[in-house]
């Protein structure tokens, strides 16, 4: 089988408005693809900046798969989300990029997008906490979010072998 191995890190966040920020992730694949070793989801710590509007999280990714074909390549999935004062936590940002296909050392910006908050949300947001959330779909409004700032390194092994060429 051919393997890919991913080893890198969740560097951080930037163009957030909001402070004490975490992010969720979860690399998802087809069904041709099978984790051998990693984890394939986890979450950051929470940052606080107190110079700028950058969040450093740092956060290690090693997932190492085995794969049957290319359809359903790895694509990494990110939700930034915010905790206030009293502990409460609410999304501000969702995101999806894929993992590069190339071997080597890859700097991947994953912007993000969050649903459009109407009148209602935002009087509950300034009022009681909370922000828009994905209820419904029909119709959705989004607007840009922040960036998740992403460091991968990128290892293939046996694709040559099943006649796909590494660029």
């Amino acid at each position: 089988m051919a393997e890919l191995h991913l080893l890198g890190q969740i560097v951080g966040g930037s163009g957030f408005p909001q402070r004490r920020l975490f992010c969720k992730w979860g690399l998802q694949a087809g069904a041709a693809w099978r984790p051998l070793s990693g984890l394939t989801s986890g979450q950051t710590h929470v940052d606080d900046p107190q110079a700028d509007d950058v969040t450093y999280w740092s956060h290690p990714i090693d997932v190492h798969y085995a794969t049957r074909g290319l359809q359903g390549w790895p694509r990494l999935h990110v939700q930034v989300w915010h905790q206030d004062g009293l502990g409460r936590c609410d999304v501000v940002g969702y995101g999806c990029c894929h993992v590069p296909a190339a071997p080597g050392l890859h700097w991947l910006r994953c912007v993000t997008w969050r649903p459009l908050a109407g009148w209602r949300e935002r009087a509950r947001r300034s009022l009681v906490g909370g922000g828009a959330r994905l209820a419904q779909r029909f119709r959705l409004r989004s607007e840009a979010a922040g960036s998740v700032h992403l460091q991968l390194g990128v290892v293939l092994r046996h694709f040559r072998r099943y006649g796909v060429r590494c660029a």
